[in-house]
C-alpha cells in the first residue's frame, strides 16, 4: 500500500480491492487447514481534530466468530457507550446475539477524546477453548487514555457451539464497523494486520493495512 504515494487514486483503489479480497478469500483457505483457535485484528484510528463537548468522533468496531451476525458477535466502542443506555466517552465491549445484545463491561476510561491528531492503537482478540468464546481487547494505546486492555476488564465469555474459528470473516470487521458518528473528524480507521493461531501451534500473520474509509467506500 506504500505506492500510493507514487500511483493515482483510481490504482490505488484496485490494490485496496485486491487486499480486500484476500482477506475475505481467508476462511475458504482456512477450512482445509488446521483449526483456528485464536484471531486477532490489530487496528488503529487516527483522530484529526475531536469535540470534547460533543463527544466525538464515535466509533463502533464488530468482530464475529462464525463469519455473520445472526448469532453471535462482540462490539467494541471507543468514545461512548451504548448500552444499556448512552454514555459519551470511554469503551466499552458488548456480546450480541443478532439483534439483542446479551452482556456488556465497561472499561476504565471515561473520558472524551480530547487530543489533535491522536492517533489510538489496540488489538481485537478472539479465544476459542473448551467450548468457550472470549473476546477482549489488548495492548491499548492512547494518549487520552493511555494504556487500556491489559487488565481484563475489556473481556468478555460465552459459552458456544463452535469448535473452530474457520469460519471467521474478516469482511464482517471490515463492513460492519464504522466511524459512527462525526465520521469528518477522523483521518482513518484502519485494520493494520490480522493474526491467527491454529490448533498445531502455528502462528499465521498477515499485514495488509486498509482503511475502511477509504479503501472499501468507492
Amino acid at each position: 500500500m506504500n505506492s500510493r504515494s507514487h500511483v493515482g487514486d483510481s490504482i490505488a483503489w484496485q490494490v485496496g480491492l485486491c487486499v480486500v479480497a484476500t482477506l475475505v478469500a481467508l476462511p475458504a483457505w482456512a477450512q482445509s487447514a488446521s483449526q483456528i483457535l485464536s484471531i486477532e485484528e490489530h487496528w488503529s484510528l487516527r483522530v484529526g481534530e475531536p469535540e470534547p463537548d460533543r463527544s466525538s468522533p464515535q466509533t463502533s468496531m464488530v468482530m464475529s466468530p462464525s463469519g455473520n451476525l445472526d448469532g453471535q458477535y462482540f462490539l467494541f466502542t471507543l468514545n461512548h457507550r451504548s448500552v444499556s443506555d448512552y454514555e459519551p466517552g470511554g469503551m466499552q465491549v458488548q456480546l450480541w446475539e443478532g439483534d439483542t445484545p446479551v452482556s456488556e463491561q465497561v472499561g476504565p476510561a471515561e473520558g472524551t477524546l480530547s487530543v489533535p491528531n491522536e492517533e489510538i492503537s489496540w488489538v481485537q482478540r478472539l479465544d476459542l477453548d473448551g467450548g468457550v468464546v472470549k473476546f477482549q481487547i489488548l495492548n491499548g494505546s492512547s494518549q487520552t487514555w493511555g494504556a487500556f486492555g491489559n487488565t481484563g476488564v475489556l473481556k468478555l465469555t460465552a459459552p458456544t457451539a463452535l469448535t473452530s474459528l474457520n469460519n471467521y470473516q474478516p469482511g464482517i470487521s471490515l463492513t460492519e464497523s464504522e466511524v459512527g458518528y462525526a465520521g469528518n473528524r477522523v483521518v482513518s480507521l484502519t485494520l493494520d494486520k490480522l493474526v491467527w493461531t491454529t490448533d498445531d501451534g502455528e502462528v499465521h500473520e498477515l499485514i495488509a493495512p486498509i482503511d475502511i474509509d477509504t479503501d472499501i467506500d468507492p
